[in-house]
C-alpha cells in the first residue's frame, strides 16, 4: 500500500518524547536519517505479556506445512558471481538491522576494507560460495526453522493496535536479493500485463493516472462501476503451498532457495518466547512481494477470463478494476469464490464500489454485497483519490498536509538545529507531499500545499532564528532553493507543485497507456492539458510542446522542469526582491561550487563536524543575512571598529578567533583527511625556502601541508589561504568566485618558483568564507578522493571529501561570529 506521504506522520505521544529524543539524535549521528524519523514519532513497543502475545498469534496463524510440489525443476538453480553479490550487499539500506545473529549489512562493508582489504577477494569469493550453496538448495533443512526466523518486535500504533516487525538475518536476505535480481526482469515480464509493483517503475502512479483519466473520460457511463480490492492480511495468510507450487512453475531457478525459506515452519522471536509463522511471506524478504504476487496472479488470470472487463490493474495486493456493474460483480465473486484457498481473505468493510453516475443496475439487491463500502464522491487509491470532486480530493491532501505538519513540529524537541535542518531535508520536508502533488491535480491541492508551506516555513524559522526576528520573504525564498541554487535544499510545495504533476503523467506515459489498452484512450486528457496550461504560465519562456505527445516527453521529465523552474527564480530574485549590492554578492556567493556542500555533512563529533545550536544558527544567519550584530556597538575582541549589522566585520577582523583561527581549524581538517586516506603529509613542515620575494629570507615559514611524494615522487606544499569575497565590494563590478582565485594567483606567483627551485611541487588551497574552492583546491582534492576509494572496497559518496572541507571552513567562521556576539547570548 502506498501512501500519499512515505513513512509516519502520525501524532507523537508526548510521555515517550523524552527517549525517542535521545534515540533520534543518535540515529542521526550514524547517518540513518529515516530510522531517526521513525524513533522520533514512534509510539514505542507493546509490552511483552500474555496480551501482545495473543495479539501476534492471532496476526500468524497456525496451519498444516504446506505441500511440496511434485514437477521436477525445469531448469538449473540461479548461479551468481562475485560482482552480483557485491552489488546486493552494498544495495542494503542505511543502517539496516540485524537479525538474532547481531550481523549487520555493514559489518560485510567493514570486513571489505581497512585492515580487511587484504582479504576482501577471498572473503567475498567465500561469501559467494555460500550464496550459490543456498541457491542449489545444499542448506541442511535441519538449520531451516533457524534461517528462516527472526525476532518480531511489536510496535505500538497509535490507536494502540500492534504493528509486528521482522527483521531477518542477514545471509537469508542477501540470498534473497541476489535471486531477486536473478529472475526480478523476467517475473515483471510475466506478471507486467495486470501487476505494476513488481519490478516496475512508477507503477503506483501510473495506476492511479489511468483511473482518472478513465474516469475523466467515462464518469457519465452509468452502467460502469469501479471496484477497489482490500485483502485481510494479505501478506502473512498468503498460502504457502501455492507459492510453491507457482515458483517451481514460473522461475524454478530459485526454487530450492524458497522451498527450504517456506516449505516448513519458521521461528518468530517474541522477548524469551517465540510463534511459529507457517503462512504468508515473511516481512522485509527482498522475495516477498515476487513471491506475493506469484500467488496473485492465478486469480487475476481467472478473473481476466471470467470478466470483460475495460480496466483491471493491481499493485501487490491493492486491485483496481472497472467495467460494466455486471462483470465488475462477477469479478468479486470470483474473487470471493477463490481467493480463500489462495489464502486471500476479502475484507469486505474495506473493499469499496464506486461511480459518480448511475443507471440503477449496481444498486441492486444482491449485485454486490450489502456491507461493502460505497463511497459517493471517489475512492482513495494507493494513498492519491480517483475523483473528480474537489473537495474529495482537497481533504485527502489536506489531511497529509497537516500530518506532515505534526510530525515536522516534533523536530525543536531535538534542540540541536543542525540535527534538525539534516531530517528536514532529508526526511521530512516536501518529499512527505511529493506521491500526493505528482499524483493528484495540480488545481485541487492549493490548500494543503499553503498549510504545508506554513508549517515548514514556521520549521525552517524556528531552526535559524528559533523565535527571533528578520526571517522574512527574502530568507525564505532563498531557504526553499535547491542547494546547487543558493538554498538550503528545502523545496516549497507550491514550487514542487508546478511541475510535479505534469512530471509524473509524462513519465509513467507509456505504462498508462499499456493499464489503459482495453478501453482505447490515448493522447491528452483534461488534466494533463490543464496541468500544462499552468505550467506554461509558471514557465512562459519554456518550451514544454514536448511534454503533449509520448514520444517527445523527456525520460527525467521532473529534472528538467525543476531546473527550468529553479533556474528563472533565481534570475528573479535581484528584481522580486530589489537586492541590496551586498546581498546580490552574497547570492552569488552562495551560487557558487561547493558552497554549500557543509549542510550535508553527518553530525560526528568525533571528526570535528558538529557545531553547537549557537554555531550552526550563526552561520545560517550569516548566510541567509539576517542581522547579528547591535549596530554601532564595538567589537568587543578588537574594541577598534564597531560592528555591522551582518557580520562582515567578524569575518575580517584580524583577532583571535579571526582568520588565522579560521585557518588553522582547516588545516587541521585537511592533514586529518590525508592521515585517514593513507597519505603521508606533515603538518606546519620546515622547509627553509617558502618567503615572500619581496622580503628576503628573513620572513622564511614552514609548509602548512607538507605532502611526500605527491607529484612524480617530489614533495608537495600545500598552503592554505582563506578570504572573504565580500571585501570586494568596495570596488566596483563585484564578480563572485573572483576572490579566492585571486588569492590562489598570488600565492603561485609568491611561492612557485621557491618551490621548483628545491625540486618541490607547490600547491595553493584557496578557499573562500561561503566555501568556494579555487581551481588547485578543487584538483587537489579530487584526487585525494581518488585515492581514498582506491584503498577501500566500498566507497562513500563523491563528496564527501569536499563536504568535510566545507564543513570545517564554516565551522571557523561560525567561531569568529559568536566570539563577537553580545555576552547575554552566549
Amino acid at each position: 500500500m502506498i501512501s500519499l506521504s512515505d513513512g509516519p506522520t502520525a501524532k507523537v505521544d508526548k510521555s515517550v518524547l523524552c527517549p525517542n529524543v535521545k534515540a533520534c539524535l543518535r540515529k542521526v549521528m550514524d547517518g540513518h536519517f529515516t530510522s531517526a524519523v521513525k524513533v522520533l514519532c514512534s509510539s514505542g513497543v507493546a509490552p511483552f505479556g500474555k496480551d501482545t502475545l495473543r495479539a501476534l498469534v492471532a496476526k500468524h496463524p497456525k496451519v498444516p506445512p504446506p505441500t511440496f510440489p511434485e514437477t521436477l525443476l525445469s531448469e538449473p538453480p540461479l548461479v551468481t558471481d562475485a560482482d552480483n553479490v557485491s552489488g546486493c550487499i552494498k544495495a542494503f539500506p542505511k543502517g539496516t538491522s540485524c537479525g538474532r545473529d547481531g550481523l549487520r549489512a555493514q559489518h560485510l562493508l567493514d570486513a571489505f576494507c581497512g585492515e580487511g582489504s587484504t582479504i576482501a577477494d577471498g572473503l567475498l569469493k567465500a561469501i559467494t560460495c555460500m550464496v550459490n550453496l543456498c541457491l542449489k538448495g545444499m542448506c541442511p533443512k535441519v538449520l531451516a526453522e533457524f534461517v528462516a526466523s527472526a525476532p518480531l518486535t511489536p510496535l505500538l500504533k497509535p490507536d494502540n493496535g500492534i504493528r509486528p516487525i521482522a527483521v531477518g538475518a542477514i545471509w537469508r536476505r542477501l540470498v534473497s536479493k541476489v535471486a531477486m535480481r536473478g529472475v526480478g526482469k523476467e517475473m515483471a515480464k510475466y506478471l507486467g500485463d495486470f501487476q505494476y509493483g513488481v519490478g516496475i517503475s512508477n507503477g503506483a502512479e501510473a495506476v492511479l493516472h489511468s483511473a482518472n483519466r478513465f474516469l475523466n473520460e467515462f464518469h457519465s457511463d452509468g452502467s460502469l462501476a469501479m471496484l477497489t480490492v482490500d485483502f485481510t492480511n494479505a501478506f502473512n495468510l498468503v498460502d504457502r503451498s501455492t507459492l510453491l507450487r507457482e515458483v517451481r512453475t514460473r522461475c524454478p531457478s530459485i526454487s530450492l532457495w524458497v522451498d527450504f525459506l517456506y516449505g516448513q515452519s519458521a521461528r518468530l522471536y517474541v522477548g524469551d518466547d517465540h510463534i511459529l509463522s507457517t503462512t504468508g511471506v515473511q516481512q522485509g524478504d527482498p522475495l516477498g512481494p515476487l513471491l506475493f504476487a506469484l500467488v496473485l496472479h492465478p486469480l487475476v488470470l481467472r478473473i481476466k477470463d471470467s470478466c470483460k472487463l475495460l480496466f483491471h490493474a493491481w499493485y501487490l495486493d491493492d486491485g483496481t478494476i472497472i467495467g460494466d456493474a455486471k462483470e465488475v460483480a462477477k469479478a468479486l465473486d470470483v474473487i470471493i469464490a477463490e481467493g480463500p484457498r489462495l489464502g486471500l481473505q476479502l475484507n469486505i468493510k474495506k473493499t469499496e464500489v464506486f461511480w459518480p453516475s448511475c443507471d440503477g443496475v449496481k444498486v441492486q439487491d444482491g449485485l454486490f454485497p450489502n456491507a461493502i463500502g460505497r463511497p459517493g464522491l471517489g475512492v482513495k487509491l494507493l494513498g492519491g483519490a480517483v475523483s473528480r470532486d474537489a473537495g474529495f480530493i482537497s481533504n485527502l491532501a489536506m489531511r497529509r498536509a497537516s500530518r506532515a505538519v505534526e510530525l515536522m513540529r516534533c523536530l525543536p524537541h531535538l534542540r540541536d538545529p543542525q540535527c534538525e535542518l539534516l531530517l528536514l531535508r532529508s526526511c521530512m520536508g516536501v518529499g512527505k507531499l511529493l506521491f500526493g502533488l505528482r499524483t493528484c491535480q495540480p488545481m485541487y491541492v492549493g490548500e494543503a500545499v499553503s498549510v504545508f508551506d506554513n508549517g515548514l516555513r514556521e520549521a525552517i524559522e524556528d531552526i535559524v532564528v528559533c523565535g527571533g526576528p528578520f526571517f522574512g520573504d527574502l530568507q525564505w525564498r532563498l531557504a526553499s532553493l535547491p542547494t546547487r541554487y543558493g538554498g538550503l535544499g528545502l523545496c516549497s510545495a507550491e514550487d514542487v507543485s508546478t511541475y510535479a504533476f505534469v512530471a509524473s503523467r509524462a513519465q509513467s506515459w507509456a505504462l498508462q497507456d499499456h493499464i489503459l489498452r482495453s478501453c482505447g484512450l490515448d493522447g491528452l486528457d483534461s488534466d494533463y492539458g490543464c496541468a500544462l496550461e499552468r505550467l506554461q504560465t509558471s514557465l512562459p519562456d519554456f518550451d514544454i510542446s514536448g511534454f503533449s505527445k509520448k514520444d517527445t516527453a523527456p525520460p527525467k521529465a521532473q529534472h528538467v522542469l525543476a531546473s527550468a523552474l529553479f533556474s528563472r527564480i533565481g534570475q528573479s530574485l535581484e528584481v522580486r526582491f530589489d537586492l541590496s549590492p551586498r546581498q546580490k554578492a552574497v547570492v552569488a556567493c552562495l551560487q557558487a561550487p561547493r558552497a554549500q556542500d557543509f549542510l550535508t555533512v553527518i553530525p560526528i563529533e568525533g571528526l570535528g563536524q558538529h557545531m553547537s545550536p549557537l554555531e550552526y544558527r550563526a552561520i545560517l544567519k550569516y548566510r541567509l543575512m539576517i542581522p547579528l550584530f547591535p549596530v554601532d556597538e564595538p567589537c568587543p575582541v578588537c574594541r577598534k571598529v564597531c560592528l555591522d549589522a551582518f557580520g562582515d566585520h567578524a569575518v575580517h577582523c584580524k583577532e583571535l578567533p579571526g582568520f588565522k583561527y579560521r585557518h588553522d581549524l582547516v588545516r587541521d581538517v585537511l592533514c586529518d583527511i590525508l592521515k585517514r586516506a593513507g597519505i603521508s603529509a606533515k603538518k606546519e613542515a620546515p622547509v627553509n625556502f617558502l618567503t615572500d620575494p619581496l622580503e628576503g629570507r628573513s620572513t622564511l615559514r614552514p609548509a602548512d601541508i607538507l605532502v611526500f611524494g605527491w607529484a612524480g615522487g617530489k614533495h608537495a606544499c600545500v598552503d592554505l589561504t582563506g578570504v572573504s569575497p565580500l571585501v570586494a565590494l568596495r570596488d566596483n563590478g563585484f564578480v563572485a568566485r573572483q576572490a579566492a582565485s585571486k588569492a590562489e594567483s598570488c600565492k603561485i606567483a609568491k611561492h612557485e618558483k621557491a618551490c621548483l627551485e628545491n625540486q618541490h611541487v607547490f600547491i595553493p588551497l584557496a578557499f573562500d568564507t561561503f566555501g568556494f574552492l579555487a581551481t588547485e583546491a578543487v584538483n587537489f582534492l579530487t584526487r585525494v578522493q581518488r585515492v581514498i576509494h582506491s584503498n577501500v572496497s566500498t566507497p562513500k559518496g563523491q563528496g564527501f571529501v569536499f563536504s568535510r572541507l566545507g564543513f570545517a571552513i564554516q565551522k571557523g567562521v561560525a567561531a569568529q561570529l559568536v566570539a563577537r556576539l553580545p555576552a547575554t547570548l552566549l
